[in-house]
């Protein structure tokens, strides 16, 4: 009998075996890296505001296109759903708070330990309504308002040391902007942009070395910016001051030059991708994220392949809400009556008034819906949109000089947010808005494709081995004379 018994005992032995490797194999083919993603989620306590019905607080929340009063049940279904779907990241790109008040940031940084507690790693970054002298930063009570305490630079230097601004990551002696490496293999560079939307030189110089020190490592790297890095319609700053990153030609050119191919950027509240390719073929993708109070409600959800070649973005929009029977319609009602109001206001201080006011105001925020949706010349809506601006530039002929300029100024913008393209010279870098993967830069260097050539070799190369007309006028790293060239910007 006992030969059996050690048989039976060889058996088990064997199937426990195969049982822990096969569960091997499968830890390591989820080797994929899921992050998740959000901007302007403009959390506002609680504690700031004695009732729902304060007089000053409906008007200031009249003004607004998004849905302040929601913030926090929106915000707490989303750090639920973080903790629940357990994601390796969770990125935010700025504007955590409505205006930088205290309390609003004690809110957030609690709630972004409860996700620390459940072993998923935060990191963030300051937009423009998370520190200093924020006039919108109120206390509401008794149907009027006082200032509220805001943090400091400092204050969110300390409060967020856990979440990206700790001694895991390098930061920039004279700003919050930060280098840290999410994984191995992956870097992430944050900027701090201020109130201003504004990069100093110093950032600009020592986030391109943190970039380069991290790409000879052998690390891709991604950059997290809340303004926009690249314009996502033509003329967007004269609708929307300080929407885009200052000197942002300086800042792209810089984060090409360094091998940066991807920016995760939010302030803008939709959710629209975009591409720039320049002279040498580099790309760089601006991922802009819409907050999660304005319509449609996005998030992003990021999934990196395991040896970081390939990254797949996806949007998704928060569906339902307690309380609400049609959360997604009544969303998008909020945000039209938003729209309507602020272009009325917008042509009124332009001196564009009657019924080509009215006809644009409805048009325009008919178009930021478009535009919130996605995708913009797959909508059906989009073409009648145009054809509206075709004759609205006929019919400009009867205006005054300024009138005139001023509503072909607008019927540019308006058909290049339309088209999905910053201006007519880009159709090229139209991209998907809700669902994309870029293949991420080589890091190799492919030096080893260079033939050798006399010493007075004149040629200009990549580092991928790609011949260059010339000497390049981009910063960045080149191959010239069988050497590595730093061409800074």
């Amino acid at each position: 009998m006992q030969p059996i018994r050690q048989n039976k005992t060889m058996q088990k032995y064997k199937f426990f075996l195969r049982l822990t490797l096969l569960l091997c194999l499968c830890t390591q083919a989820r080797a994929d890296k899921k992050i998740y993603l959000l901007a302007d989620t403009h959390v506002m306590a609680p504690s700031l505001l004695d009732s729902s019905d304060n007089l000053a607080w409906q008007e200031d929340l009249a003004g607004q296109r998004k849905m302040m009063d929601l913030s926090v049940p929106i915000f707490d279904q989303l750090i639920e759903r973080v903790i629940a779907d357990k994601p390796d990241l969770l990125l935010i790109c700025g504007d955590l708070t409505k205006d930088g008040e205290v309390d609003s940031h004690e809110y957030v940084t609690k709630k972004l330990t409860k996700v620390k507690d459940a072993g998923i790693r935060v990191y963030v970054i300051p937009g423009n309504h998370d520190y200093g002298v924020l006039e919108e930063a109120r206390n509401y009570k008794n149907n009027t308002y006082k200032a509220a305490e805001c943090y400091t630079r400092d204050m969110f230097k300390k409060a967020y040391r856990e979440f990206g601004l700790g001694s895991d990551s390098e930061i920039h002696d004279t700003s919050l902007t930060y280098c840290t490496e999410l994984f191995p293999g992956l870097t992430l560079i944050g900027y701090d942009t201020g109130n201003n939307a504004h990069v100093t030189k110093s950032a600009i110089k020592w986030t391109w070395q943190k970039a380069n020190e991290a790409r000879s490592k052998g690390n891709q790297v991604i950059a997290m910016a809340h303004q926009s890095l690249l314009p996502h319609f033509y003329g967007q700053e004269s609708f929307m001051m300080y929407s885009v990153l200052s000197p942002n030609e300086r800042v792209r050119d810089s984060l090409l030059s360094a091998g940066v191919k991807v920016v995760l950027t939010g302030h803008y509240h939709i959710s629209d991708n975009t591409r720039y390719v320049n002279a040498n073929g580099q790309e760089i993708y601006d991922i802009c994220t819409g907050s999660p109070l304005s319509y449609p409600c996005d998030f992003r959800i990021l999934t990196f392949d395991d040896d970081f070649k390939q990254l797949k973005i996806t949007t998704e929009s928060i569906a339902s809400l307690d309380g609400y029977e049609d959360f997604p319609e009544y969303a998008k009602k909020r945000l039209e009556k938003a729209f309507n109001r602020w272009a009325g206001d917008w042509f009124d201080s332009h001196g564009i008034e009657g019924f080509i006011a009215e006809a644009m105001t409805e048009s325009v925020t008919t178009d930021f819906i478009i535009h919130a949706e996605g995708n913009e010349p797959e909508n059906p809506a989009t073409k009648e949109e145009k054809d509206f601006y075709d004759d609205l530039l006929v019919l400009s002929a009867l205006f005054e000089e300024d009138a005139k300029e001023k509503i072909a100024e607008i019927s540019l913008s308006m058909r290049s947010m339309l088209g999905d393209y910053p201006d007519d010279d880009d159709q090229d870098n139209v991209v998907d808005d809700r669902e994309l993967t870029i293949t991420m830069p080589d890091l190799s260097t492919g030096i080893h494709t260079i033939q050798k050539q006399a010493d007075t070799d004149d040629r200009w190369f990549t580092l991928q081995g790609q011949l260059l007309q010339g000497k390049p006028s981009q910063p960045g790293i080149y191959i010239h004379n069988q050497r590595v060239i730093f061409i800074k910007p």
